[in-house]
């Protein structure tokens, strides 16, 4: 009896000390979801058999796996105008057993003030996601055909789902006119040895404004990405920097046509070398159109070019050392300009199979392409929404084959694979399509298929059809 009244005691105490911290709690809200899927892919290295020179392993690359998603979300309101809101993650591929395999990262984690000193003034600091406008320069801190964060990296990392950046986010809301100030931290590089000028950091100021009239809206924004990260950079004193300058908008000038356009420009200074620079100059355009057919199938048909400003001039100098540039297979001469627009934290997929192979700087789609995206989606039965995307690609500058071996001109694209290129500009060509099922309100049932066939830019004996097959059941809560 005397431990009972010794345990009582101990939790009586721990109550009452507990107590004031969970006093002002005004509100609490669990959420989550999980997502698993099974995923096919067949060709990505654009051959069927087994090859001396073209990719990873020179083998046929087919496989199928399953992965999952688990979050679990914890949203709690404190005092007025108080909140907090943290989000636990893990993303794992079936049966991995390597160590850190099923770890729990927090990949949501912070508290947001309303009205701080100033009615307009909301600020949230912490890790938050972040994106503005259509993605196309902030929305992913590692870009969304990559995957970081976690011990052990899942297959799949353009299917990545964790987006948020530790940043301080301040918004001023004068409705119509929101302000949004950021400051993020990109990479602490090495912290509590000294001054050694390894970080990288984001800021950036975003206005966007709603208008009265065709349910119309704009944005103009300028972002800053400065790194002082990589021995390169250190060494020398140098700074890889990135400002980009942009302005988005979209209307109705008619019921139930939507028209947006997006046109964004970089400059600062490429690091070339442990001793040159380059000044960056590069650019990026969208504009798109979407129209809903009034029909009882609800159809919506779509439109959309896209292009990213490519570097025409290569020299085969070697391997760029600086993180912060992925454009690996070569460098350009320090008097020249660097014109490749550079993905830095962009959120955009375009064609499911071509987002996870053209992922690097100057290598295409995201970075150096030409894209024109045609879309329809329906509803043919209440809760199933079908879906069909085609895309065409093109190199806005063409690769430079001559500056290669002799034996066979290669490039070794983002996602690691090298392929047998020549000299033309056509990508190649992707139609997707996709199924998506809500079973309940709860449940979300999805099939999505992609096939990707290559262009001219790639040698007859490295332009077999690429593919994927994704079957996925998502329960939220």
């Amino acid at each position: 009896m005397s431990r009972f009244l010794k345990l009582m005691s101990v939790l009586a105490i721990v109550a009452l000390i507990a107590a004031p911290a969970f006093a002002e709690v005004q509100n609490v809200k669990v959420s989550g979801d999980i997502d698993s899927k099974a995923i096919y892919r067949n060709n990505y290295d654009f051959t069927q058999g087994p090859s001396s020179t073209v990719g990873a392993t020179g083998n046929n690359d087919k496989d199928i796996w399953f992965t999952s998603v688990v979050r679990v979300q914890i949203d709690a309101d404190l005092t007025d105008n108080v909140s907090t809101c943290v989000r636990l993650l893990n993303q794992r591929d079936w049966n991995v057993t390597a160590a850190g395999a099923e770890e729990i990262v927090i990949d949501l984690a912070s508290v947001k003030m309303k009205e701080f000193f100033y009615s307009p003034l909301t600020l949230i600091i912490g890790k938050q996601n972040l994106r503005f406008g259509s993605g196309l320069v902030v929305g992913d801190p590692d870009t969304n055909d990559t995957a970081t964060g976690q011990t052990v990296a899942t297959t799949a990392a353009d299917l990545d789902v964790r987006k948020s950046f530790d940043a301080i986010r301040a918004t001023l809301d004068y409705n119509p006119l929101v302000l949004d100030i950021v400051i993020a931290k990109i990479n602490a590089g090495v912290v509590g040895a000294g001054d050694l000028r390894d970080d990288q950091d984001l800021y950036g100021i975003n206005a966007a404004y709603k208008f009265d009239k065709y349910n119309s809206e704009a944005e103009v924004y300028l972002f800053e990405r400065n790194t002082k990260s990589g021995a390169v950079l250190v060494t020398n004193n140098k700074t890889d920097t990135l400002y980009v300058y942009g302005v988005r908008g979209s209307l109705e000038p008619i019921e139930k046509l939507v028209v947006d356009a997006e046109l964004a420009a970089q400059d600062g200074d490429f690091a070339l070398s442990a001793t040159n620079t380059a000044d960056r100059s590069a650019w990026a355009a969208d504009v798109g159109a979407s129209f809903a057919i009034d029909y009882k199938w609800s159809p919506v048909v779509s439109a959309r070019y896209s292009y990213r400003s490519g570097q025409k001039t290569e020299t085969n100098v070697g391997a760029v050392t600086n993180s912060a540039n992925t454009d690996t297979i070569a460098t350009v001469a320090p008097t020249s300009k660097y014109k490749a627009w550079d993905t830095a934290f962009e959120d955009q997929t375009h064609g499911i199979v071509a987002n996870q192979i053209f992922t690097g700087n100057n290598d295409g789609v995201d970075s150096n392409g030409q894209t024109i995206n045609l879309a329809v989606a329906a509803v043919p039965l209440q809760d199933l929404t079908i879906a069909a995307d085609y895309y065409y690609f093109m190199l806005a500058e063409k690769w430079n084959t001559s500056v290669f071996p002799a034996a066979g001109a290669t490039r070794t694209l983002g996602a690691g694979t090298t392929y047998l290129v020549k000299d033309d500009k056509n990508l190649g060509q992707e139609l997707d399509l996709s199924l998506a099922y809500d079973y309940t309100e709860d449940v979300k049932l999805g099939l999505t298929a992609g096939w990707f066939l290559p262009g001219k830019a790639f040698l007859k004996d490295n332009n077999e059809l690429a593919s994927t097959i994704m079957a996925d059941v998502k329960v939220s809560f």
